[in-house]
């Protein structure tokens, strides 16, 4: 009995064993399939969801008020802020940045720096004040590294912690400082002068980590707003000083410390996204209202005037009085006023097609913050 069952056995694993040879013997023959190799997915380009217009109101008359936009519904919702808290946004609202999780918002006459979250619910007010107890006035605001940078228009540039969301570190610039800007790990701060007589001419160069005044360069008369370059070069608003000495579009090479004037009128603002510039431009009638306006395309990489009008559909827009640049769609914002009734804004694309146009809620929009 153990016989047979051995021999079964032995037969057995000869026939599989002749199996696996002849598969092996086929497997020779076939060439084994690769799978494809995958191309790892492109990171998505932010997209803009969201889109807060600031009017910054009459001069102390108290009237401040923040208008929201949806691109895609264009539904436009108006003084959220006020909705969100309550109360409004105060007198003379001067600037408005979002970073990170928080939008920020400097109202100059009111003395107040609110940060807010991404749905205008204020988290904190901060009400900024020198050493004797006197209100600074906050100006204009830039970002880098985590902290948060403000001017205050009697001479100081203040960091605030985006965490504690507290002032905590003060350096003397120039005298009435308008706008911030980072360039190349240094931040350069435009030193108006605005309160005197003879206008400032400099921008500070203050390093974030000491946060100290290291010099200060020459510009033209009265700097007041800035962009910069993929190449680190700032270009410069500079508002001359309202008399014999006109307004100017200066490039400043930051390292040589010398400047090239672009453009010169009474009236130029300005708008940067990338390496394209915009620029609006007029002369003051009679009356000091603006007229002959242009809207120039510049390229800031080659140096050279694209167009003399960049808005290529017909669309007339009077009465400009601010210029901005979404860094997420290259999309146009101009906001108009006549200092009288509520103002407008005009949305072009790249293009220069108009997109949409808005009634706002308040007298003279002069800031957007882009949500992505």
């Amino acid at each position: 009995m153990k016989t047979r069952s051995f021999l079964f056995l032995s037969a057995l694993c000869a026939l599989m064993s002749f199996s696996f040879v002849a598969c092996s013997d086929d497997d020779d023959n076939v060439k084994p399939e690769i799978p494809p190799v995958e191309e790892p997915e492109p990171e998505p380009e932010p997209a803009l969801s969201g889109v807060y217009f600031m009017n910054s109101g009459k001069w102390q008359s108290n009237n401040a008020t923040l208008d929201y936009y949806d691109p895609n519904t264009k539904e436009l919702k108006t003084k959220v802020f006020a909705s969100a808290n309550g109360r409004g946004l105060g007198d003379t609202a001067n600037d408005i940045m979002v970073y990170g999780s928080k939008m920020y918002i400097a109202v100059s006459e009111s003395n107040t720096i609110e940060i807010t979250d991404l749905n205008a619910k204020s988290l904190k007010s901060i009400a900024p004040k020198d050493e004797a107890g006197q209100p600074q006035s906050p100006r204009y605001l830039a970002a880098y590294k985590g902290k948060v940078y403000v001017t205050l228009f009697d001479g100081h540039l203040a960091e605030i912690d985006t965490t504690s969301m507290e002032i905590t570190k003060q350096t003397e610039v120039g005298p009435n400082p308008y706008q911030v800007r980072e360039v190349g790990g240094k931040l350069y701060v435009a030193n108006s002068g605005g309160y005197n007589p003879v206008k400032d001419s400099t921008l500070s160069v203050v390093d974030p980590v000491a946060f100290t005044e290291e010099k200060k360069i020459v510009v033209g008369v009265n700097p007041m707003y800035m962009g910069a370059d993929s190449d680190g070069e700032l270009y410069v608003v500079c508002g001359g000083n309202f008399a014999d000495i006109k307004a100017s579009l200066q490039r400043v090479d930051v390292k040589a410390e010398t400047s090239t004037t672009l453009y010169t009128n009474d009236n130029i603002m300005m708008g940067m996204a990338g390496d394209k510039l915009y620029v609006v431009q007029s002369e003051n009638d009679a009356n000091w209202k603006p007229v002959n306006t242009q809207f120039v395309a510049y390229d800031a990489k080659a140096d050279q005037e694209l167009s003399k009008n960049f808005i290529t559909d017909g669309t007339v827009v009077n009465d400009a009085y601010y210029l901005s640049v979404s860094p997420y769609t290259g999309d146009i914002y101009i906001g108009t006023s006549d200092y009288t009734n509520t103002g407008d804004m005009f949305i072009f694309s790249a293009e220069g097609k108009k997109i949409d146009q808005l009634s706002l809620s308040g007298l003279n929009p002069m800031g957007v913050g882009f949500l992505k």
